[in-house]
């Protein structure tokens, strides 16, 4: 399922399926729910939403439920990505076709979220910044050095 994370000219000119991202990147042996899928049966019967996946192992890493969607009506179809606990780190790009609509699949793995995804605005959670730990030390100080100072003064008296 692995892939240079490089599309081809080919795929940039095909590229104009819905994008399907997590936000930031995944790490081995965790799920994340990813941008659910959002079909429409412009038929005239109920359709059963099949899946399949383009490179065919990638589906072993989606987890979808089958849906049945009724003529006119559309569905929200929730995609989990479930990383192996042995999966080693790079980028990913997979084809998921769900009743009959694409849909490009973007991930990465222990790396960077793939350029797509951040500039659709999935950007990586942010954590406590290193300035935050710097603050919470500098006032830690300062109230360890008041209550010295304190101390000092009160065994004057």
């Amino acid at each position: 399922m692995r892939s240079s994370g490089q599309p081809t000219e080919t795929d940039r000119e095909e590229d104009v399926n819905p994008l399907i991202c997590i936000r930031g990147s995944a790490s081995p042996g965790h799920s994340y729910p990813m941008t659910p899928l959002n079909v429409k049966n412009t038929g005239d019967s109920p359709m059963e939403v099949t899946y399949s996946a383009n490179p065919a192992d990638a589906m072993s890493w989606l987890k979808i439920s089958p849906v049945k969607i009724l003529p006119g009506e559309s569905a929200s179809i929730p995609v989990t990505l479930a990383v192996p606990s042995n999966a080693g780190s790079g980028e990913s790009y997979v084809i998921l076709t769900a009743g009959g609509a694409r849909f490009d699949v973007r991930f990465s793995v222990g790396v960077s979220p793939p350029r797509e995804c951040v500039a659709a605005g999935y950007d990586p959670p942010h954590g406590t910044s290193p300035s935050a730990f710097l603050l919470l030390i500098v006032l830690a100080v300062i109230v360890l050095v008041a209550f010295w100072v304190r101390r000092r003064l009160a065994g004057r008296a």
